[in-house]
């Protein structure tokens, strides 16, 4: 059987595209889900956050090592059975909260769908990347950050139907049929998969050596970057509440920043300039929690207008650092660090430590406020202080790791993809 098949990029694209509408919408617009039809409050959506962390994290760390597991029992005859395998379990699950709508059922589904998606994910950016290198990787990468982070941002788009105030009640829970559905009809797409990723030729390809460094810088940025997006995605139904603006409207708000994020990485798979600059990670930090802290504070302001207009302007910030510190991390990861599913699920497991920490912070603040120790303000700008030192402290990691890199003697030539991601 061969392994130097590439994956057709339409084919890798458009499966893609449609699990990340689906899992998009069970994972970051479940929240506004649990608090329509089950009333869950702030604390409730965030250990809802929390428990798609903790699970994630664990799935991501284990993308390489469950397939080898159940290949030596032959459970599956190659990784492409293994993924479709995969994707039809999500369907099933993504009928659970529909078929038993009660909030315990909401953690269980989530407790065991995050898991699964932490070990999908890593094999499909597996099959996108194997066999590509230079710029044609560059180009696929770029592509694929478009196609899924289009998807997620339809898929709240398309969740506002089922969360109109006007619908009749339980209306909101047929969402998840829906994405049962668009998990199911991707499994079309694999038919045009190879049974295995192609092969990445380690001796063939050749990366400058600050990308090591890089890559470490980007990493820790990423784990900040999914922090604070997870700090917030909890929060965003009670803040775009507090808003002047119809019900019908608030979650298309609230997926400002995802837009926003869809146009970055498409600028930045147009424009390479970023590649092996440390601006890429200091510019987008920066925009994540400048637009966290507008986000958080806006509707604060003295007027309905200005804080409708910090809200959004947060939102555009906040969508444009995350997919500047998402692009230059997975680049940077898939040129270093072989573009294998032990790669990919290395760049997961960190995107699921900040789905972890991230909701932890809420509910810390969720918690003190509840035994009225902090309200009002204090309660959102003790969340900021909290996100903010924790960037300040990564940022400085970060500023530390470059600084050793550009101190460091150039021993002459690329590093190898050989070499260790590190």
């Amino acid at each position: 059987m061969s392994r130097n098949r590439i994956t057709p990029l339409p084919a890798a694209l458009a499966f893609s595209a449609l699990n990340s509408f689906a899992a998009g919408t069970a994972t970051v617009g479940v929240f506004f889900v649990s608090r329509k039809a089950f009333g869950f409050d702030e604390a409730q959506n965030y250990w809802l956050g929390l428990s798609v962390g903790a699970t994630y994290v664990v799935g991501a760390l284990n993308a390489a090592r469950v397939p080898r597991a159940l290949a030596r029992i032959g459970a599956f005859a190659h990784p492409r059975a293994y993924l479709f395998g995969l994707t039809a379990l999500l369907a099933l699950l993504c009928l659970a909260p529909f078929l038993r709508p009660q909030g315990w059922v909401l953690f269980l589904f989530l407790g065991l769908y995050a898991p699964i998606t932490g070990l999908f994910w890593p094999l499909v950016e597996s099959y996108l990347s194997g066999g590509r290198r230079g710029a044609a990787l560059r180009s696929a990468v770029g592509r694929f950050n478009v196609v899924w982070s289009a998807g997620i941002a339809l898929g709240l788009v398309v969740e506002t139907f089922f969360l109109d105030e006007r619908a009749p009640p339980g209306r909101e829970l047929w969402i998840f049929p829906l994405i049962a559905a668009i998990h199911a009809a991707s499994t079309l797409a694999l038919c045009a998969f190879p049974q295995e990723p192609a092969r990445h030729e380690h001796d063939a390809h050749a990366v400058p050596a600050s990308y090591r460094g890089l890559l470490r810088i980007h990493r820790l940025l990423l784990a900040l970057a999914y922090l604070v997006m997870y700090a917030l995605s909890p929060y965003l139904p009670k803040l775009v509440e507090t808003l002047d603006v119809s019900a019908l409207w608030r979650t298309p708000l609230a997926s400002v920043w995802m837009f926003a994020r869809v146009v970055t990485f498409l600028c930045m798979e147009r424009w390479h300039g970023w590649h092996g600059r440390f601006g890429t990670a200091l510019a987008g930090a920066s925009a994540l929690v400048l637009g966290f802290a507008g986000i958080v504070l806006g509707p604060l302001a003295s007027s309905a207008g200005l804080s409708l207009a910090l809200f959004v302007a947060g939102l555009v910030a906040f969508g444009a650092g995350a997919a500047a510190l998402y692009t230059a991390a997975l680049y940077y990861v898939m040129e270093v660090g072989a573009a294998g599913v032990d790669a990919g699920g290395s760049h997961e497991a960190l995107i699921g430590l900040g789905y972890t920490i991230g909701p932890a912070c809420g509910l810390l603040v969720a918690e003190l406020a509840g035994r009225g120790w902090v309200g009002g303000a204090a309660k959102d700008g003790l969340l900021l202080g909290i996100v903010a030192a924790l960037a300040l402290a990564v940022l400085l990691v970060a500023a530390f790791v470059w600084r050793r890199l550009a101190a460091a003697p150039r021993s002459g030539g690329p590093s190898t993809l050989e070499e260790s991601a590190g």
